[in-house]
């Protein structure tokens, strides 16, 4: 992580490369449950139960294909915000060695203060000296200011995205989770460190606009391995 020492915050936290990886994760779950079959027609097994088996075996289908589709859609705009967060971060590392640069300045404006202040006081004539010293730390410190300003700028922008991408997150799906799923914290926890994001990821990946479904053990251990879950 960055300290950025210059500005004295981080304007964009994030790892890109935690929010790529989180694509990618996102992607291979998806592949993983294309290879879930549901149940086929038994044969010579009729009535009631065999009813109930199909109509529990369409409802896992259409739940397994539900969070594949969501997981796809997740990778999409992770991968976006990661490619967001590189342009961000290239922008807070120019404003950090500018606000170094301004810092030095306002120092080095300082110190030319103290001496002239200890000079006036010993001959008045070096008054001028002083204003004009004064003059040249106020504009120095006014250039720190500019681009400390401009860091909270980013700083509010990349925090609206941030959100905006948790919401988006947030809205796949309708929040019926996917049961005994355990593999989503596999994930979330490589991102909550940063942003909404992260607190959004692990509950989305389980979403499904259809009644919540009992998958069979394969696919909900095939969607936590594939998600990299313990």
């Amino acid at each position: 992580m960055a300290e950025f020492r210059g500005l004295g915050f981080d304007p964009v936290p994030g790892s890109p490369d935690a929010v790529a990886e989180a694509a990618r994760r996102c992607t291979a779950a998806a592949a993983g449950l294309e290879e879930i079959r549901s149940p086929g027609p038994i044969p010579e097994w009729a009535g009631r139960s065999a009813q109930a088996l199909a109509e529990h075996a369409e409802r896992a289908a259409a739940a397994l294909a539900a969070t594949r589709d969501a997981l796809r859609a997740a990778a999409g705009v992770l991968e976006d915000w990661a490619g967001a967060l590189v342009a961000n971060h290239r922008r807070a590392d120019d404003l950090d060695r500018r606000a170094s640069v301004a810092r030095q300045a306002v120092t080095a404006a300082h110190d030319d203060v103290e001496q002239a202040e200890t000079e006036a006081q010993f001959s008045p004539v070096t008054q001028p000296n002083l204003t004009e010293a004064r003059a040249r730390l106020a504009a120095r410190q006014d250039d720190l200011d500019r681009v400390l300003t401009e860091a909270r700028d980013l700083e509010r922008a990349h925090n609206t995205e941030a959100t905006r991408v948790a919401e988006r997150l947030s809205a796949l799906g309708d929040g019926a989770p996917l049961p005994a799923a355990p593999g989503f914290s596999g994930v979330a926890t490589q991102l909550e460190t940063f942003s909404a994001v992260g607190r959004e990821l692990g509950v989305t990946v389980a979403k499904t606009p259809v009644v919540p479904v009992t998958p069979p053990p394969g696919a909900v251990g095939a969607f936590a391995t594939a998600l990299g879950g313990r």
